[in-house]
């Protein structure tokens, strides 16, 4: 009778033993993408070089371009040929997306869009 209780006891502890190994290793995982960003990733930082012009974002450090097509942002390795001419006078900005459209009103906003460079030197030459 004593042996079974030792052996219960044996069992008992290596299922304790085994749960908690189990739960330390689920706690160094990384959490699922789906999971609020902390630490590390809420921190994250991504390069882009927009242009107003065109609402064009680049992303050198992918390579990938982002740009506005009927109304639905499409993105791929090159920029359309029709784009292409107005992808000059790029703005360096940093955002904490990998997706610059998500932030585009912002962006827009601070870095300007289409007309808003014209209109600041329309004003420029009333001046004059």
């Amino acid at each position: 009778m004593n042996r079974d209780r030792f052996r219960f006891v044996g069992q008992l502890a290596g299922w304790i033993f085994a749960g908690g190994a189990l739960f330390a290793a689920a706690a160094w995982a990384d959490p699922p993408p789906w999971a609020p960003a902390h630490g590390y990733r809420a921190k994250q930082e991504y390069r882009y070089v927009y242009y107003p012009q065109a609402q064009v974002y680049y992303a050198p450090d992918t390579h990938v371009w982002f740009w506005l097509n009927g109304g639905n942002w499409q993105f791929g390795a090159s920029l359309p040929v029709i784009y292409q001419q107005y992808a000059t006078g790029g703005v360096s900005i940093t955002l904490d997306t990998d997706r610059p459209y998500t932030e585009h009103a912002y962006v827009v906003e601070h870095y300007g869009g289409p007309g808003h460079h014209e209109h600041r030197h329309h004003h420029h030459d009333d001046d004059d």
